[in-house]
């Protein structure tokens, strides 16, 4: 005849039973953590890359195979996310960096980078058809490789249709549109005279001088007719920024100051 275990018995072996399943969950819910780390980790971008892209796209200046590194440990993440807003900043590295390896004596490097922005123009438009920087990269990659014509000028004329007003953009468009000023429809030619105007009116004038240096000679008193109704102080200090430049102004609105260079402060 079996004989039921005594209460206290019972207890421990029902304890036992408790402890282990209680460890069998934990060990589960450890698995399940470890595997969402490992599917979450390669589809999270540095939380750096908004403030070096806030920095390179106000002048300053990074190593590029840091930037480089950047891009290659993030892109991949921020394209299986589509999250338009890294991408466009990730972009904006890949801008920086072509721009500047067109400078180097690699021109190998050179047409990687600009492939390098070609691609990630295409990955932005796609999560982000409206995204000015997409189109304006796809201008810029284009014009590098095939010169200025009915294809890029289409691309440059997106950008400013998506993104007519937008400075952070307009300070790395506008230079680019200047340069071929001679070459642009009426409308693009307007629209690049409108970044110019828009970046002198914030009283950005380091800025403003230096997209008059960078414009094209067709493209300059059409520039400074632009200025003619802003304050004489405003006007003065962007000649003086221009002048720093070793450029001198020679319009209606900048009338030339024949005194000697003691009389003239």
């Amino acid at each position: 005849m079996s004989k039921e275990p005594s209460a206290p018995v019972a207890r421990q072996r029902s304890e036992r039973g408790y402890r282990r399943l209680l460890l069998g969950t934990n060990v589960a819910l450890a698995a399940c953590a470890m595997a969402w780390v490992a599917y979450v980790a390669p589809n999270l971008t540095s939380p750096a890359i908004p403030q070096i892209a806030g920095r390179i796209s106000r002048g300053e200046q990074y190593d590029l195979d840091r930037l480089r590194q950047i891009v290659v440990e993030n892109l991949p993440a921020a394209r299986r996310q589509c999250g338009a807003k890294t991408m466009r900043e990730l972009l904006l590295l890949q801008l920086a960096i072509a721009d500047e390896s067109m400078r180097s004596d690699s021109m190998k490097q050179a047409d990687a980078d600009t492939e390098a922005v070609a691609s990630s123009s295409r990955a932005l438009l796609l999560c982000a058809p409206s995204e000015g920087l997409g189109w304006l990269g796809s201008y810029w990659s284009a014009i590098r490789r095939e010169g200025f014509g009915p294809r890029t000028a289409a691309l440059l004329g997106l950008s400013y249709g998506f993104a007519p007003h937008e400075a952070w953009l307009q300070l790395i468009r506008a230079p680019q549109a200047l340069r071929v000023y001679g070459a642009l429809s009426p409308e693009l030619k307007i629209n690049a005279i409108q970044d110019f105007t828009d970046i002198f009116g914030a009283r950005l004038f380091p800025s403003a001088a230096a997209l008059y240096q960078a414009a094209a000679t067709s493209a300059r008193a059409d520039l400074l007719e632009r200025t003619c109704n802003a304050p004489e102080i405003d006007r003065e200090l962007f000649r003086r920024y221009v002048t720093d430049k070793g450029l001198q102004l020679r319009h209606r609105c900048y009338p030339s100051d024949d005194r000697p260079a003691y009389l003239q402060d």
